[in-house]
């Protein structure tokens, strides 16, 4: 038994390894650029605070990418590895957690029992091998959701096994163990939240005909719904007012809607499951504007009779009806009535696949318990071998920005957002003449789309025209007035033009918004620079440096602005620092410090 265990290990990382093979070169994408290129809180590890204030409810996802940024900077590699050993244990975790749970079923189901190994094995092939799972692993920023699903898995894992094992201290240290996981999945991504209402939904299903329930033991759970709400307060780290303003001016999804359309969203999240053709990164979803609108009405009605069917096999066939909840309560954070700005995301998909698996491989040695073993062992094996094709191939599409959003321009042709990034990976290219054409594509499908009208000023902005940069910075603003970004933009613009004053407004007003980037101090005190004022110019270089110890141009000009105001000694020091760094200072202003220091060298 141990032997063929290990055995299936080694089966189970390999096949995932091999599916995510060709992803470990895979460019940044999307959120990638805000939560790992540009973002100054990963940059120093042992920053602990910069990593929380960034975002307090992802404490442990940021914690880890900032343990990326110390090893690899932004080499995608190791980023693309970390994700993948997250995945496999996800994967590892899905198999114990289906293997401690069919070893607990009822004398009747005694047959299904006796293959609780190789039905976890399975469920754990399908996790890893299912194409939807590309981006929750691919799309960097998004082991967010993997991390929180491997500490939810492994949360709900191994409170089982504490309430499975004979009253000792090893139960104690598995239930224990439970409550640090939950924790962790809950600063992981907020989803997690309903990791306490599945501990106690698996006690409803599973463990209560085996064991008197205990509140005391569940009571830490419970508490660990505070978790969010409670960080959320104290830290001021979501802003409701602020995003229902977006929601209203720029995507035009109320509350009401972003319900509505949820049933139908989760018809085509089940679609996907069974039938994984089509995946779209950027889905081009009609939000449903009524109740009594066919397609909601039609999705609902649908919905009803899943989880009506689900309440009927709740005794004879326990496990299907367990997966099927598993899939509705897992997307509950995102699939209800909290509305988030995007309907659909295949990557939502990450944690209640687990409920699919567990369906998927009990569903067919239900079906075919009385059938010779080596049939179900080769139709699931089909199955997981044309899941892993599948998902080898879908991970071709995220080998850089251009192959992704082509891919998205060609499955959602009216929705801005591919036009508008496949624009931006132009631009990166130098291809600015298709820039341009997709900004203009985006703006004609989302006339109020702030993202390409500042991806077009930054595009006119590059080719020195500043008049037409100015104007889309300004349209920007005007749609979203709280993004920091196009303030800082249209601030380089300003500059660009000579007119330091308005540049100096707009970095301002930049930093006001939060930006925490070392440009905008660094172009700031360039313009203080520019105007004089060497004083606000050194705060400024001295505050790009705190954030970013390696920005080589504020080390030079606080050189520069120190020269001016005849500190002398704190002049020669950020020259030698840069000397030491093997940066160039340039010899006139070395001939200058000379002078006026009488230092030689």
């Amino acid at each position: 038994m141990q032997k063929k265990t290990a055995f299936g290990i080694i089966a189970l990382l390999f096949l995932g390894t091999l599916i995510y093979s060709n992803t470990f070169f895979s460019a940044f994408h999307l959120d990638d650029f805000q939560s790992i290129v540009s973002n100054p809180a990963i940059r120093n590890l042992w920053n602990l605070g910069n990593i929380w204030n960034y975002w307090p409810m992802r404490f442990v996802t940021y914690l880890s990418l900032a343990i990326n940024y110390q090893v690899n900077q932004l080499d995608v590699l190791g980023y693309h590895i970390f994700n993948l050993i997250v995945h496999l244990g996800s994967a590892l975790s899905v198999w114990w957690l289906v293997y401690l749970t069919v070893s607990i079923l009822p004398e009747n189901e005694k047959k299904i029992r006796e293959n609780a190994n190789l039905i976890g094995f399975f469920a754990g092939l399908i996790f890893v091998a299912h194409p939807i799972q590309t981006q929750g692993v691919t799309y960097i920023v998004q082991r967010a959701v993997s991390l929180a699903a491997l500490f939810y898995l492994l949360s709900l894992g191994c409170y089982i096994k504490s309430r499975v094992l004979p009253e000792s201290r090893l139960a104690k240290v598995y239930y224990w163990l439970s409550i640090v996981a939950a924790i962790m999945a809950m600063f992981s991504k907020e989803m997690a939240i309903t990791l306490p209402f599945m501990v106690l939904f698996y006690e409803i299903f599973f463990l209560q005909e085996k064991k008197s329930f205990s509140w005391r033991k569940f009571l830490p759970f419970f508490s660990t719904l505070l978790i969010i709400p409670l960080v959320m307060w104290l830290t001021h780290s979501v802003d409701f007012l602020k995003m229902q303003r977006v929601k209203e001016t720029v995507t035009n999804i109320s509350s009401l809607q972003y319900l509505l359309s949820e049933p139908r969203v989760l018809i085509t999240y089940i679609r996907l499951l069974f039938i994984p053709f089509n995946q779209n990164f950027d889905y081009d979803y009609p939000v449903a504007q009524h109740l009594m609108q066919g397609s909601v009405l039609v999705s609902l009605f649908i919905l009803i009779l899943i989880l009506v069917a689900a309440l009927r096999l709740r005794f004879r066939y326990r496990l299907l009806s367990f997966g099927i909840f598993w899939f509705f309560i897992t997307l509950l954070p995102e699939s209800s009535f909290v509305p988030i700005k995007d309907v659909i995301f295949e990557h939502r998909l990450y944690l209640p696949l687990a409920g699919y698996s567990l369906f998927i491989a009990g569903g067919i040695f239900y079906l075919w318990q009385n059938k010779n073993i080596r049939l179900i062992v080769l139709v699931l094996s089909i199955l997981v071998a044309l899941y892993a094709l599948k998902a080898y191939f879908r991970n071709n599409v995220w080998k850089d920005e251009l192959s992704l959003w082509t891919d998205v321009v060609l499955k959602s042709p009216q929705k801005d957002r591919g036009y508008n990034y496949r624009g931006f990976a132009y631009q990166a290219n130098g291809d600015i003449e298709q820039a341009l054409a997709d900004f203009n594509q985006a703006l004609k499908f989302n006339p109020k789309s702030p993202e390409a009208y500042n991806n077009r000023g930054n595009v006119y902005h590059a080719q020195k025209q500043p008049a037409q940069a100015l104007a889309d910075y300004s349209q920007a603003i005007a749609i979203d007035p709280d993004d920091g970004d196009y303030y800082y933009n249209r601030g380089n613009a300003y500059q660009a033009k000579g007119d330091l004053d308005r540049a100096i407004a707009d970095f301002s007003k930049a930093i006001e918004k939060k930006v925490k980037y070392d440009m905008v101090y660094f172009n700031r005190g360039t313009a203080w620079k520019d105007k004089g004022d060497y004083n606000r110019a050194i705060d400024d270089y001295s505050k790009a440096i705190e954030i970013n110890p390696r920005n080589f141009g504020a080390y030079n000009n606080r050189a520069v602005a120190y020269f001016f105001t005849q500190q002398y000694a704190k002049s020669w020091e950020d020259v030698d620092k840069l000397r030491g760094w093997g940066t160039d200072v340039h010899p006139d202003f070395i001939k200058m410090l000379k002078e006026a220091t009488g230092r030689q060298s």
